[in-house]
């Protein structure tokens, strides 16, 4: 109740913006008027190649840059992207480390449905497709690109989208960069940071250290990263880049906790001891090379060794440890064409993908086993896009995905088997410039998700699946974007998808035991609205407003145990339907920044409630502040800041879940502050 007039506030104010912005447009009609170029994406390909404007692109394409990110205090991944328009975020874990993020509503499924990469690289895990986001340290970032929706170009598993990070790489003059954070629950940060050109070369390197207490109680975390890239530039013509990650940390986690015993101490553990622990070794290059008459040519390949730990405790004497080592590579190869002939523009691609990812599982207690899997990804893709007039341009792509697991159990808990999928996804757009300050587009696409080797071959004692099929989508999508006033960027996006085969876990004969299976269920469908406006009227303040509307339904009756079946219309678990995010940063004189952010969710359906029988998790409004201070000093720039997360206290959470045994909730971090201090140094060029 205490926050409902801040939430009418922010959605006032918001929709009195987005009703606002388009009507000038039309009125201001010159087709000699140039068309702005702002912001440049370069993921209209899988790897990086000429920089496109967004606002051409016939898609919702969201860019977060290194300087947005500072600017919110973000301190992780998933912070810095939950106020981006169709971002799902919630924390299930109990920790500040490990929330999953997906995109527009697909948080039904125990599997994401969003891919993530690394520049250019999948870093989704192949053993149930999750993302640890832990193992990317948010101080090497140059800019993360959210582009929702499917796409032929980044392929299989991204019903909800791609999420695609592009990390630093050398400045243009030689830098060094020191900085320390602390706060609540015993926060701790520590990192440096050193880059810059030599002759053809540039150098980027990152260490740094990270300490928590945590909220809950036993919830530590102790995380250790370094990340180093050399770029080398023999030519004009030709960029060449390695980099390496080293991440090693141990998280622990708390387990969730009924209203009664948040009511009694919403800080309390009753899981004690549960912990995920990472060892990490990741190396990436990446290449480019520009060829005569147009052409070019990109690659990358990679390997990737994973060291993954688990300890859980279940109660009542259960608990269970399990390892998993993951070792992966593979490479991408891409050519691309820009030319023009009779007039008529065309941007072509093309490229291959191979990926081999092996991974080893052992668990010891509640449930034994020591399985072993190696999966074979191929994958061939290709994009046109074709410039008919300086208005109007389509793009048609299409790509084949061909996915082989082969997993073998040595304590034959588990059958052994090999299974085989393979699709064809294509993509359509139209975009056609209204004006050269609007863009209005149309596209349509598929997508294909394969189920992971543990969908398919079950921890006893539940049941394996063999016969699981891919998930497949159909996305409907018109939107619009532009630039208004001279000062303020807008796109409005209305998409439409339609999934089939969705994979879930059903319990049909549950009473008493725990037997289930996953199986493929019939039809839902995700349709909403996503709206966004960034202004900056006056060189004093600065306001981006992201606004939400999703809606997520069972089209066709399912069963998930006998006291649990979904009716047609029914609403999928943990999607909520309204998100609205009001960021305002004020530059009241040189050098100071003052940053005020507002997050709403409205309700949402807890997890296992497919039947939406049970109270829904409570919305909830969260305000944060952040204030900063640069100033010249001798050798280069001084930096304090302040940092206050949950400025109301407010008690919320963002993930539940509801079963016969009744309702549990991870509860989210009260009122949180921060400081620290950064000091760059700025050599010569």
């Amino acid at each position: 109740m205490r926050y409902r007039s801040a939430v009418l506030c922010l959605c006032v104010f918001a929709s009195g913006l987005l009703v606002s912005g388009p009507i000038p447009v039309l009125a201001q009609s010159d087709d000699r008027e140039p068309l702005e170029v702002k912001e440049v994406v370069v993921s209209s390909t899988r790897l990086p190649d000429t920089p496109v404007d967004a606002r051409t692109l016939p898609a919702k394409v969201t860019i977060i840059t290194a300087e947005d990110i500072k600017k919110t205090g973000a301190k992780s991944v998933q912070e810095a992207i939950q106020w981006a328009t169709g971002i799902v975020m919630y924390d299930s874990i109990g920790n500040a480390f490990q929330q999953t993020i997906d995109l527009r509503g697909f948080n039904g499924g125990p599997v994401t449905g969003t891919s993530v990469f690394v520049d250019g690289v999948r870093i989704n895990e192949p053993d149930f497709n999750s993302v640890n986001f832990d193992l990317v340290a948010v101080d090497t970032i140059e800019r993360i690109e959210i582009l929702p929706s499917s796409s032929a170009i980044f392929g299989k598993n991204s019903l909800g989208g791609a999420i695609n990070i592009i990390t630093k790489r050398g400045a243009d003059k030689h830098q060094v960069t020191g900085e320390t954070l602390g706060g609540s629950f015993g926060r701790q940060r520590y990192a440096i940071n050193a880059n810059g050109p030599i002759g053809k070369f540039d150098y980027f390197a990152s260490i740094s250290r990270e300490i928590e207490e945590g909220y809950r109680r036993e919830t530590d975390g102790n995380m250790y990263r370094f990340f180093g890239k050399v770029g080398y530039r023999p030519s004009q013509a030709t960029d060449i880049t390695a980099s390496y990650t080293y991440v090693n940390n141990k998280l622990f986690q708390a387990g969730q906790l009924t209203l009664a015993e948040m009511a009694q101490d919403r800080r309390q553990n009753p899981t004690p001891g549960d912990y995920f622990a990472h060892e990490n070794h990741f190396v990436k290059v990446n290449a480019r090379h520009r060829l005569p008459l147009g052409f070019s040519i990109e690659a990358n390949a990679f390997y990737r060794h994973l060291a993954q730990d688990t300890f859980g405790n279940f109660g009542f004497g259960f608990t269970n440890a399990t390892g998993v080592n993951t070792n992966s590579g593979g490479t991408v190869v891409q050519m691309s064409h820009q030319g023009e002939w009779g007039g008529i523009g065309n941007t072509l691609v093309a490229g291959g993908e191979f990926t081999r990812n092996e991974f080893n599982a052992t668990s010891n207690g509640f449930i034994s086993s020591l399985s072993s899997a190696k999966e074979d990804i191929f994958a061939f893709y290709g994009q046109d896009t074709i410039r008919l007039t300086s208005r109007l341009s389509v793009v048609g792509g299409v790509r084949y995905d061909y996915d082989r697991i082969g997993f073998d159990e040595t304590l034959n808990t588990r059958p052994d088997g090999v299974v085989r999928f393979g699709g064809v996804t294509p993509r359509g757009a139209v975009n056609y410039v209204v004006h050269p300050s609007a863009n209005l587009y149309f596209s349509y696409s598929h997508g294909f998700r394969v189920p992971t080797a543990q969908e398919i071959f079950a921890f006893p004692p539940f049941t394996s699946n063999s016969n699981l099929r891919p998930a497949r989508s159909e996305t409907y999508e018109i939107g619009m974007k532009g630039k208004v006033f001279g000062h303020t960027d807008y796109s409005v996006a209305v998409f439409n998808t339609f999934v089939r085969n969705e994979i879930q876990f059903t319990c049909l004969i549950c009473a008493g035991g725990f037997e289930g299976i996953n199986r493929n269920i019939g039809s839902t469908r995700r349709r909403g609205v996503e709206l966004t406006v960034k202004t900056r009227p006056v060189e004093l303040a600065a306001l981006e407003a992201n606004y939400t509307y999703t809606e997520s339904i069972f089209r066709q009756r399912e069963v998930f145990s006998v006291t649990n079946i979904a009716d047609v219309g029914d609403s999928l678990p943990l999607v909520p339907k309204h998100r609205l995010s009001v960021m305002g940063h004020v530059y009241p004189v040189p050098g100071l920044t003052v940053s005020l952010i507002g997050l709403y969710v409205s309700t949402q359906f807890a997890q296992g409630d497919e039947a939406n029988t049970f109270e829904r998790i409570p919305g909830y409004f969260v305000l944060n502040g952040r204030a900063s201070y640069e100033t010249k000093v001798p050798g280069g720039s001084l930096t304090a800041y302040i940092l206050l997360n949950n400025m109301t206290d407010h008690e919320y959470s963002t993930f539940g879940t509801a079963s016969l045994f009744g309702r549990t909730f991870v509860p989210a971090q009260s009122l949180s502050v921060y400081g620290g201090l950064s000091y760059r140094f700025e050599g010569l060029n």
